[in-house]
């Protein structure tokens, strides 16, 4: 049996395995996509304004709510409407363009992180990262996210081609600011700022500023210019003063200009939506700085301890500069810029860590792909710990979600089938414990990866779905289940109409006064209205 699996992980079945792990990826980030939770209600954004595209045949400007929306660029709304062209005007429809990006994704950092490092390291990365919940999540929504993610890494990647081949190569470096550009046209500054940090900050601590000039920055201006300016000169020419208004106020002085305090949320949300691989990347970061080596036991007292740990970062942080750990160096450079840049901007959203979400998982394999590499099979209680740590909670969950599941049977019907959760997560921690005393580590990834995946899936397109009870989800089921494609209204309900909007893929106008219910009913159309029975009762009882 372990010769057979040897042979199966070997670098002859290799890309067999990055191919299967690819689709079975694509199939659980698909699995019953226009399923209702998680949800995130910018995703009624892109449905709505997309829709209004393929109906008006008007693929310039978006509109929302019978507004003009300026707070994206173009580029996403037609990648949502060449999908509803193809499936039809759906969520499911709406949402299968991140899916895809993110399985995109997840072969783009395949190779990225064996250029950086080495074929285990690759296979292992491409694991973990869709086994973070914030990856995964995010995948399913139908918001700008991912794709932006995507070509951000895409930048990346040319970036270390062109890097590895001693800054030589006109194609790498064209095709570099040609994913920033695109990353651009979906959402903004942001996917040419983090990769042109990344990427200045490693040359200015390499010392290779030199090579600023072999960047040919002039050409990639140009590049810039040919894929950005058309649709905003465009914009400038149809909308005038509005768009400019728009974009120097909304998109520019109210993004930057504001009176949030600092936070470290961003450095929770590396952690709490990374887990649990963010627990083995803690204990990778501290091993690399030798904050937890053998060779710091506080045997000695706590003041030697904490001298020979000092010695050791010293050390440690001088070797990160040299030639061989630069990989490394550009990993942690690559998550500090997402971390600083964010926080200094000071607009709290989860979802901006994604871009760093690469650079853990490589850094989190190369910690894997090291400790199968020692020779003496020994390995640091940082780790067993860190293991340890995980099984347990994976334990826990499934014993904790197995009696929420006979419980709430008590009181509504829980069908069968989603007792495989728990049963699932109960053989993953399992598997865990038991991977780590036989010292199996590929086993560890796989079967944790496995589980995560297909827990993630499992819960959002199934479980979360079957009992979110949301009265917008009940009212969208009955105007689908009609077939009905008439003007949708709703009285007083507030962000329920993007709920709505969403789950419908429809135009959902929102009523604040009785007359505006009024002259929404003036049309000879049908109509449908959500509005609550005591409103109903106490503004229109005639």
């Amino acid at each position: 049996m372990r010769a057979f699996y040897n042979y199966y992980f070997s670098k002859v079945t290799e890309k067999q395995l990055v191919l299967f792990w690819l689709i079975f990826c694509f199939i659980a980030l698909t699995y019953k996509l226009g399923g209702v939770p998680p949800y995130h209600s910018d995703e009624n954004f892109y449905v709505e304004s997309s829709r209004n595209m393929v109906e008006s045949g008007d693929y310039l400007t978006p509109i929302y709510n019978d507004k003009k929306r300026f707070a994206k660029p173009i580029l996403y709304y037609w990648l949502v409407s060449t999908s509803y062209e193809i499936f039809g005007v759906n969520l499911s429809s709406a949402r299968l363009t991140s899916a895809f990006f993110g399985s995109l994704t997840i072969g783009l950092l395949y190779l990225v992180s064996r250029r950086l490092f080495d074929d285990r390291t690759a296979f292992y990365s491409i694991m973990i990262l869709p086994s973070t919940f914030l990856y995964f999540q995010i995948s399913r929504w139908a918001t700008t996210d991912i794709v932006m993610s995507f070509f951000v890494l895409m930048g990346l990647y040319y970036f270390v081609r062109f890097y590895q081949n001693d800054f030589n190569g006109k194609l790498n470096v064209y095709l570099f600011y040609l994913s920033m550009a695109l990353g651009f046209m979906i959402k903004g500054p942001p996917a040419i700022i983090i990769p042109a940090l990344i990427v200045g900050i490693f040359l200015a601590v390499t010392r290779r500023l030199r090579f600023l000039g072999q960047l040919r920055i002039g050409q990639g201006l140009m590049i810039f210019g040919v894929v950005i300016i058309p649709w905003f000169a465009m914009m400038v020419f149809l909308h005038g003063d509005e768009f400019t208004s728009h974009i120097i106020g909304a998109e520019i002085e109210g993004r930057l200009a504001h009176n949030n305090p600092f936070s470290l949320y961003y450095f929770g949300v590396l952690i709490r939506y990374h887990l649990p691989w963010s627990i083995f990347f803690l204990i990778a970061v501290f091993n690399q700085f030798g904050i937890c080596s053998d060779s710091s036991s506080p045997v000695q007292g706590v003041l030697s301890h904490l001298q020979q740990v000092l010695i050791n970062f010293k050390v440690r942080f001088r070797l990160l500069f040299t030639r061989e750990n630069e990989p490394v160096l550009f990993c942690y450079i690559w998550i500090l810029v997402c971390l600083i840049l964010f926080t200094l901007v000071r607009t709290e959203h989860s979802r901006y860590m994604l871009p760093a979400s690469s650079a853990l998982a490589i850094l989190t394999a190369k910690f894997f792909a090291d400790m199968e590499n020692l020779k003496n099979g020994r390995v640091g209680s940082g780790y067993k710990v860190a293991a340890i740590l995980t099984g347990v909670i994976l334990l826990a969950i499934a014993l904790l979600s197995g009696l929420t599941l006979i419980l709430f049977d008590m009181f509504y019907f829980v069908p069968l089938g989603f007792y495989i959760l728990p049963a699932v997560l109960f053989i993953g921690g399992l598997c865990v414990i038991k991977f780590l005393k036989t010292g199996q580590y590929r086993r560890q990834v796989f079967a944790l990866s496995f589980v995560l995946v297909f827990a993630f899936s499992f819960l959002s397109g199934d479980i979360l779905s079957h009992t979110s009870l949301h009265p917008m989800k009940l009212f969208s089921e009955k105007i689908l289940s009609e077939k009905f494609k008439g003007p949708i209204g709703i009285y007083r309900l507030g962000n329920n109409r993007a709920r709505l909007g969403v789950l419908t893929g429809q135009k959902v106008s929102i009523l604040y006064l009785p007359k505006y219910m009024e002259k929404f009913l003036k049309t000879e159309k049908e109509v449908r209205i959500v509005i609550r029975e005591e409103d109903f009762r106490e503004n229109f009882p005639d």
